[in-house]
């Protein structure tokens, strides 16, 4: 049976909860509040230190593709901590590019065979999946100019 629309619904309500629900696009030069860049910043050095802190010892040698993308890392971590201490959102558009490419990291290392699959495993995704987390919720925040009280 095909159903039809009411005819009493409002299609301006519609249109409302929709524009609620995106996401504005912002030029990524915009500033920050400073407390989120001290936030994601503290949690960038104990999360990851955490996860490493977890895994057991390599069973292999790191491919050489590891090696290269731990340097990757390494630029990208640096990229970050510059955003992130000038307040820029492309600082925190960064932070998310590293949290996706950790989480690769470490969805990669068991699965090559660098490291043994275990319990460890679920407390090294949760913290990257936190970095992850941490950053959409940051850029997901309003401009530093709309948290001053007017």
């Amino acid at each position: 049976m095909l159903t039809q629309r009411p005819s009493h619904t409002d299609d301006r309500a519609v249109e409302g909860i929709r524009a609620t629900t995106e996401v504005p696009r912002r030029p990524l030069n915009e500033r920050f509040d400073v407390r989120v860049a001290i936030g994601l910043g503290v949690a960038w050095f104990v999360l990851p230190e955490i996860a490493v802190a977890l895994e057991p010892a390599a069973r292999h040698s790191e491919p050489a593709i590891g090696v290269v993308l731990g340097y990757v890392m390494n630029v990208v971590f640096f990229a970050m901590l510059l955003g992130l201490a000038l307040r820029r959102r492309w600082g925190l558009a960064t932070s998310l590019g590293a949290a996706t490419l950790m989480t690769a990291l470490a969805v990669a290392c068991p699965t090559s065979g660098h490291h043994q699959f275990g319990l460890w495993w679920f407390g090294e995704m949760a913290c990257v999946l936190a970095l992850v987390a941490g950053s959409v919720w940051a850029l997901r925040l309003p401009v530093a100019d709309e948290l001053q009280p007017s």
